[in-house]
């Protein structure tokens, strides 16, 4: 099966945890799905699919398999795109296939904090600079949200947009910014490949919210079921030193209401303006 009326193969695109250092597990961890995709009659390409933007990607009526944010999916991807799984990356969270970011600072200027409303007071300082990966973000922007109890924005000059959560820790070491919100499976990525993890602190965690979905194009919806057992069976079928560079543990269900979450407060009580 190939989109119908479109001769190309599908795709598949899986770059929010896709680094250097774990490109080739990425590699192989598709090539045992798709595997699995063929036995069902599924065709699709041999590699993943690598955009400077990730977003043309997941627009693409060509995508079977695509791994984007939660806070794309419900701003920009709903109406394109319908999530079927999320991957459990073994979290310590309540239920599996949950995330949630740590609130990380240079140890050598670390605040004791309980949760992120202890952070508040910091944040909002005339003088922090606050490193943000991405305003599309739910992990590295809207969680910040958590920091306060009603609205709050802080001014373009105090918010440093790095492009990443990997671009916000070595910024933080560098002391270019003060504190900033990761993503936990960016975070356990970072303290393995990063030098800069090394000089941070975690001083605080958010909620747990739902881990980022794995979504297919709606037009090729019809065969979401046959999508979801060949991920799982290729996530299972994976070499052990796969998942285990991945930090992936399993697949579990996901639907467009589990990130009906996403969209209430503190989520975005924070913005930047």
């Amino acid at each position: 099966m190939a989109a119908e009326g479109n001769p190309r193969l599908l795709h598949a695109a899986l770059p929010m945890y896709d680094w250097p250092e774990t490109a080739c597990a990425w590699d192989a961890l598709w090539a045992a799905i798709r595997a699995e995709l063929a036995r069902a009659g599924i065709d699709a390409a041999r590699e993943l699919r690598r955009d400077d933007d990730p977003h043309a990607g997941w627009l693409s009526p060509d995508l079977v398999v695509g791994h984007t944010c939660g806070w794309p999916y419900l701003w920009m991807l709903r109406d394109q795109v319908t999530p079927f799984a999320r991957f459990d990356f073994d979290i310590a969270t309540a239920r599996a296939g949950d995330y949630h970011s740590v609130f990380v600072m240079r140890a050598d200027r670390a605040l004791t904090a309980a949760g992120p409303r202890d952070l508040a007071a910091l944040v909002a300082r005339p003088e922090t600079i606050v490193a943000i990966n991405s305003t599309l973000s739910q992990s590295g922007y809207r969680a910040l949200g958590e920091c306060f109890t009603s609205a709050f924005t802080i001014p373009h000059a105090r918010a440093l947009i790095t492009g990443s959560h990997r671009e916000s820790v070595r910024a933080i070491a560098e002391g270019r910014a003060d504190i900033a919100a990761v993503d936990a499976v960016s975070w356990r990525l970072a303290r393995g490949y990063d030098a800069a993890a090394a000089q941070l602190t975690v001083v605080t965690r958010s909620a747990d919210a739902p881990g980022l979905p794995l979504i297919i194009a709606n037009g090729l919806a019809r065969h979401r079921e046959a999508v979801w057992r060949a991920v799982v069976e290729g996530v299972a079928r994976a070499p052990r030193e796969v998942r285990s560079n991945l930090g992936l543990r399993g697949v579990v269900p996901a639907s467009d209401a589990d990130y009906a979450v996403l969209l209430a407060p503190p989520y975005g009580n924070l913005q930047v303006g």
